[in-house]
């Protein structure tokens, strides 16, 4: 019979590759999603479950960051359907399927219907067509780029908590052995780096060296899974650049000169300096392969402790696109003074081309929100979070870096 590797998501299992697996497959994993596990008991005779799992959400962001949305996906399926009576180059690949070429609202319903069928309790009748729709997708693998292939079968999978898996188990047995100890998903990803700058990481580009750090890290702990596949521009190591909105653009613009293979997002602070000073770079037309964006709106910041020392009033505002700095996005537990209270945001001058007020946290209350942010991350690496720390703020500019292409 064989020994076989499977792209399992939920119950369901797809793309069967006998004697090896396809590193295109294994490239959308990395190693932190190895699990190995040995037989029980029950098992006994079987071969001990080792692979690569994520969860749907997961691996769909992944594939978000790469510009692999379902619309994207739709159309390399109606690309794919057009070369069905077409051979694969070299004339590798399965034999055109037995089935009159379908439509997409076709290939939808019989993808769906294999994804949720159970095998176990499957009637005998309704065998044949789920065949047919393995057949389908085996099919489609090669007219397809595989990453656009998996988005469409984790955006039609019935269950959108149900995990995604490359399973090698059968592949550690006798006859045909991995080494559960090598990085395999490592080594495809690194061989897709090598000859594809559409593989490459999403690369981030912040107002300065601070905030590609504290982004960096605050993502390890929001996002784990994205580690690999989104990048942080550096500065430079041990180096003070100049910082803030005109630094971005000024890299913003030597990106798009050098015509990086990367995509990229250049992702400037949500306050009144920066929407002015990013004001004429966001008008002009650039290339597809990059966005301009500002922190997000953030509900904290609705209605947020601010002063004015003009008048010296003290009042809740509206500080988004005002006074939206990084360090309004830490935490309310980094923003929050030894008496309990928000430190305030201090109002200064309106920009003149947009009339909008700027305004920042004091000095001093910058340095301890940072202070306080890198203890949180310190004791989130250690295991020693105690589960109330408050990462909405991380997360929301991640999750917006994520959808800068949709």
């Amino acid at each position: 019979m064989g020994h076989y590797s499977y792209l399992q998501i939920g119950t369901a299992r797809a793309l069967l590759c006998r004697e090896s697996y396809y590193r295109d497959l294994a490239a959308l994993f990395v190693e932190t999603d190895c699990y190995r596990r040995k037989e029980t008991a029950e098992d006994w005779g079987a071969e001990g479950q080792y692979g690569y799992e994520a969860s749907i959400r997961e691996m769909s962001q992944r594939l978000e960051t790469q510009g692999i949305t379902p619309l994207v996906a739709l159309a390399d399926l109606a690309e794919g359907l057009g070369k069905w009576t077409e051979q694969p180059a070299g004339g590798e690949g399965p034999q055109n399927p037995e089935l009159a070429p379908p439509d997409i609202e076709q290939v939808e319903r019989d993808v769906r219907f294999f994804l949720s069928s159970d095998l176990e309790t499957l009637p005998y009748s309704e065998f044949k067509r789920v065949s047919d729709s393995g057949v389908l997708i085996d099919f489609l693998h090669w007219y397809m780029d595989t990453r656009s292939l998996v988005r469409l079968l984790l955006h039609w999978a019935p269950d959108q908590n149900a995990r995604i898996a490359l399973d090698l188990s059968e592949l550690t047995g006798c006859c045909v052995e991995l080494d559960p100890t090598k990085p395999y998903a490592s080594q495809a990803r690194a061989e897709q780096l090598a000859v594809a700058t559409t593989n490459l990481p999403l690369v981030v580009i912040t107002e300065g060296s601070t905030d590609a750090r504290l982004l960096s890290e605050g993502m390890k702990v929001t996002h784990p899974h994205l580690v690999d596949f989104i990048r942080f521009f550096d500065y430079g190591a041990g180096s003070r650049p100049r910082g803030g909105a005109d630094a971005l653009a000024e890299v913003f613009k030597a990106f798009v000169a050098a015509g990086i293979g990367n995509r990229f997002v250049a992702i400037a602070d949500n306050d009144a300096a920066a929407h002015e000073k990013l004001l004429t770079l966001k008008k002009n037309r650039w290339p597809p392969t990059c966005r301009i964006l500002h922190y997000p709106t953030l509900p904290l910041l609705q209605a947020y402790p601010t002063y004015d020392p003009a008048t010296g009033i003290s009042a809740p505002a509206d500080v988004n696109g005002q006074a939206g700095s990084l360090e309004l996005y830490l935490g309310k537990d980094t923003l929050t003074d030894t008496n309990g209270d928000l430190m305030p945001v201090h109002w200064k001058a309106f920009e003149p081309k947009t009339g909008l007020r700027q305004g920042t946290l004091s000095g001093p209350g910058k340095k301890a929100a940072q202070k306080r942010f890198e203890a949180k991350l310190k004791a989130a690496r250690s295991g020693q979070a105690v589960g109330i720390e408050d990462w909405s703020g991380i997360s929301a500019i991640i999750e917006s870096i994520i959808r800068a292409f949709q």
